[in-house]
């Protein structure tokens, strides 16, 4: 009976830890410690993601995909503008309405204006 006892004291014993003097200090510094981790971290992965960006935007423009790009957009810039006025003119702008190329950048402009608005608007609710 003696070792229950002895047994169940020591098992007390051990399951309260007993409060240091410089506990507040210690749990200070350690926290310290681990948030300076953090930010090298951070700061070790946004310069080698940046690293790793601009390594593969050169190899991208080195490519020649934007020349392709362009010859691609320069052969289709007629064909879809002259589509894109048809459809305009027949379905949501006024009889003999001229169409030129303000329409489309005022719309452009006004359609990035309107995701600004949405980015603040998303932010602000954050």
């Amino acid at each position: 009976m003696a070792e229950h006892t002895f047994e169940m004291r020591l098992d007390r014993l051990f399951a309260e830890s007993p409060a240091f003097a410089d506990a507040d200090l210690f749990a200070a510094a350690l926290e310290a410690r681990l948030n300076r981790g953090w930010t090298t971290r951070r700061l070790l992965i946004g310069g080698l993601g940046l690293v790793g960006g601009i390594i593969g935007a050169a190899q991208v423009l080195s490519s020649g995909l934007t020349e392709r790009l362009a010859a691609a957009l320069r052969a289709a810039h007629p064909i879809v503008s002259n589509q894109v006025a048809s459809i305009a003119l027949a379905h949501f702008l006024p009889e003999g309405f001229p169409v030129n190329g303000e329409i489309f950048w005022m719309s452009a402009a006004m359609a990035v204006a309107a995701v600004g608005l949405a980015i603040v608007r998303f932010v602000r609710e954050i």
